[in-house]
């Protein structure tokens, strides 16, 4: 998987640790994943596109097909409520702090 599917060279996997790699492969996967929700967004647009001026409604490629992640980012947005500004200052800083003691 590592070396034929990722294309991670050998000597590379062999100096992950498992943790390591479960984050390596945790990236690969939604790479993947978003690449393949990428064409079916393409191809409901384009379709959309293409059969609109034979249509007297107006219609959005979410009418014209439904996929099954069109509902996820209210959930999203749910379940990772945003920092406020004070928080995101605060985050700042302690980063900052710590480049600067590196």
């Amino acid at each position: 998987m590592a070396v034929g599917n990722i294309g991670l060279p050998y000597n590379d996997f062999c100096r992950l640790t498992p943790e390591e790699f479960g984050h390596v492969y945790e990236a690969y996967s939604s790479q993947r994943d978003a690449d393949r929700k990428d064409s079916w967004e393409r191809a409901r647009l384009m379709t959309t596109i293409m059969i609109q001026p034979h249509l007297k409604k107006k219609l959005t490629p979410q009418q014209l097909l439904r996929l099954p992640w069109d509902d996820e980012p209210q959930e999203r947005k749910a379940n990772n409520p945003q920092p406020t500004a004070a928080e995101s200052k605060e985050r700042f800083e302690e980063m900052l702090r710590r480049m600067g003691e590196g």
